[in-house]
């Protein structure tokens, strides 16, 4: 297995409460002796915040913060992270073949529940119906969290087997966290695509560990430039900083998106999953618009009314006349492909339909 760990030995516990009193002064120089601790634990604490990766100014009396780190740093994320479950342990990878295979190895214990791996560079990654997933080492948020959901009530849950309610958590989570970090209207492509503008910012991929466990893989395009990637992406998917216009602190943006993972987590733990309903409708791109769904039964095409996590898909026939019109709802359970189509000119999907194409962030295999 492809698992390089960023340091051989237990690295120094970084002190974050300093790094976070140099960003408060918004690029001026802070009086060290304003900080109140001896000056020779001052010179370590800021030359290991150096080493890591920090961009520090220092005169022989004070110091300035310059940026972040380039790499993502675990001390960061963990520095009053606050939640309950999700984070309680959160471990960095350099470089790995997927961050899910190695919470999928996790899941042999409970102790693990709530588990966070993050990896700088995936070798393997993947996604919905075998498409790879592309990053640029240290460019992205690759991350697997591995749980242990309980089992809901029936009348709670049944329907949302194929909807995979974990499935939308995570979408819903990331694309809150586009929202509140940056100007961006992200909204949902069914079932597990996160957009800026018609173009995939993140991915979901959701997989099953063992004794009940389920891992929920993220990938968040953060710093990820378009030169690298193939041409026929490059019109197709976005990322923070080409949206704002500048690169931002990646353990920042992880730990925010833990945040948001635990609090809905904890949400639907406490109310049951449908909590998801109204955050996954508000932001789902398909609504109003015409819609080929796939089920075992065949092709059914309409305008989507509803998509909701409890009861499924609710459709309107696509009529030119007059006539009235009978809404009907399609199970959730029976929903195998949604796509938003021209009814004019589209054709329809097919089961097979983009089979072994590459993408930047991918669709899952839902619990």
């Amino acid at each position: 297995m492809i698992a390089e760990r960023f340091f051989p030995s237990q690295p120094p516990v970084l002190n974050i409460g300093l790094l976070d009193q140099l960003r408060e002064a918004q690029g001026n120089f802070v009086n060290l002796a304003s900080l109140g601790r001896a000056p020779d634990v001052l010179a370590r604490e800021l030359q290991a915040l150096v080493q890591f990766g920090f961009q520090i100014e220092r005169t022989a009396s004070s110091a300035a913060y310059r940026g972040h780190a380039r790499r993502l740093c675990p001390d960061q994320i963990e520095h009053q992270l606050g939640t309950k479950l999700v984070g309680r342990r959160v471990a960095v990878w350099a470089r790995v073949r997927s961050t899910n295979d190695l919470a999928i190895r996790a899941s042999g214990s409970r102790s693990n529940d709530g588990l966070v791996i993050l990896a700088e560079e995936q070798t393997e990654g993947r996604g919905r119906r075998g498409r790879a997933w592309l990053a640029p080492p240290c460019s992205s948020i690759l991350m697997s969290v591995l749980l242990f959901p309980p089992r809901f009530p029936e009348a709670a849950v049944a329907a949302q087997e194929s909807l995979g309610w974990l499935t939308a958590l995570a979408a819903v989570a990331t694309a809150e966290v586009v929202a509140q970090i940056s100007p961006c209207a992200p909204t949902i492509k069914w079932p597990n695509d996160v957009r800026v503008a018609g173009r995939k910012i993140a991915g979901v991929l959701v997989e099953r560990g063992t004794a009940g466990s389920c891992v929920l893989g993220i990938g968040l395009n953060v710093n990820s430039g378009l030169d690298s990637a193939p041409p026929e992406l490059r019109a197709r998917a976005t990322s923070l900083a080409l949206e704002l216009g500048n690169e931002l602190d990646r353990s920042q943006v992880a730990q925010a998106l833990i945040q948001r993972i635990d609090a809905w987590y904890l949400n639907c733990l406490n109310r049951g999953p449908g909590e998801l309903s109204a955050a996954w409708n508000a932001r789902l791109e398909h609504r109003g618009a015409a819609v080929d769904i796939l089920t075992p039964e065949g092709l059914e095409r309409g305008r989507l009314i509803d998509l909701d996590l409890s009861a499924g898909a609710t459709i309107r026939p696509l009529h030119d006349n007059a006539q009235p019109v009978t809404d009907r709802t399609i199970p959730a359970t029976r929903i195998l492909d949604l796509r938003q189509t021209d009814p004019e000119t589209m054709p329809a999907i097919t089961g097979t339909q983009h089979g072994g194409r590459k993408d930047v962030a991918s669709p899952p295999r839902e619990c």
